[in-house]
């Protein structure tokens, strides 16, 4: 009698750490739609941080700088981006703030 108790509980765990583990799996998304977020993200930050010092050309030129040397060493750290990939996005921010 213990063994069915013990046996149909642990069914029913079994049944439940399963239900959770399927619900809290997440989708992986593609590499290229990564790749956009990172690239939108950068772009959304940079219009942000020249909103905000749009007022101080200066202040606004020596944030720029350090937001770009920033970027490109994140870049250098990311798996989804080459090299030439990395350079073209650097430009890309560079020219958004002209």
């Amino acid at each position: 009698m213990e063994y069915i108790i013990a046996l149909i509980l642990s069914t029913i765990f079994t049944l439940i750490f399963i239900f959770f583990k399927r619900k809290n799996s997440s989708v992986l998304k593609p590499k290229v739609v990564k790749k956009e977020e990172i690239v939108e993200a950068y772009k959304l930050e940079l219009l942000s941080l020249l909103a905000e010092f749009e007022n101080d050309k200066e202040k606004q030129l020596q944030e720029k700088l350090k937001f770009l040397k920033r970027v490109n060493y994140e870049l250098s750290m990311n798996i989804f981006f080459d090299e030439n990939e990395a350079k073209e996005l650097i430009q890309e921010l560079v020219r958004l703030g002209k």
